[in-house]
Parts: C-alpha cells; sequence; structure tokens
C-alpha cells in the first residue's frame, strides 16, 4: 500500500507556530507573507514532527542556492532533516545553503559544517 503523502496545506497548522516563533525575530515577513509564498511555490515547508523549516531558492547568474529562512522546533530534529534537505538541493542544482538568524545559530551550526559569512545592513 503507498504511503500517504501529506500536503502542505494540512502540515501548515501544525508547523506554524514553530514558524510563528522565528517571525518575531526580524521585520521582513509576516506568518502570512510565508503561508502565501509557499502557497505560491516560492517557499518550501519542511515539516518534522516537533519542528519545521522555511527554505527557498535564490538562483544568480552563477549559481543556484537554497535560503534556509525560517525554523523553529526541536533542535535535534532540525538537524536530523539537514541531510534530506541538503540531497533535496543537490537534486535541484543547488550549489550552496544559506541562512541566517540569531548570533547563537553561527555556534550550533558550525558543527554541521556552515561557515560564518558576515552581512551589514543600514537602515533607511
Amino acid at each position: 500500500m503507498p504511503k500517504e503523502t501529506k500536503t502542505w496545506e494540512s502540515e501548515w497548522p501544525r508547523c506554524k507556530p514553530y514558524i510563528e516563533k522565528a517571525v518575531k525575530y526580524q521585520d521582513s515577513y509576516t506568518i502570512e507573507d510565508i503561508e502565501d509564498k509557499i502557497r505560491q511555490g516560492i517557499f518550501h515547508l519542511w515539516p518534522g514532527k516537533k519542528s519545521a523549516m522555511i527554505t527557498e531558492f535564490v538562483i544568480f547568474p552563477q549559481i543556484k542556492a537554497m535560503n534556509l529562512l525560517f525554523c523553529g522546533g526541536d533542535y535535534e530534529e532540525l538537524k536530523e532533516m539537514l541531510p534530506y534537505i541538503e540531497e533535496f538541493a543537490r537534486r535541484a542544482g543547488i550549489k550552496r545553503l544559506y541562512g541566517g538568524g540569531r548570533k547563537g545559530w553561527t555556534r550550533k551550526l558550525v558543527g554541521l559544517g556552515f561557515e560564518p559569512e558576515h552581512l551589514i545592513r543600514k537602515e533607511l
């Protein structure tokens, strides 16, 4: 018997609270914006049992990348999800992962093969 494939619509109500917690730390997207971008196929929802991640493809002239935009929930589960996300990205021709967030994430992610880059900003 084939395994039931769940749609993002069926997973979103359960995963939304995990992402809402991450959305509080920035001002570029509301939770409604994120839901709309998932609906349009621009963002990808990666549901876990106790966590969730939101990603998007970014196409530069010389390289395809994937942005790890938002995540929340159980860190250990998110860490376990990463190889599946990486494999999906490789199959899609992605050559680089990007992510941002609060400073504390750097310590956790360096051990997973990520390298810190520096980003600056100026409000206008």
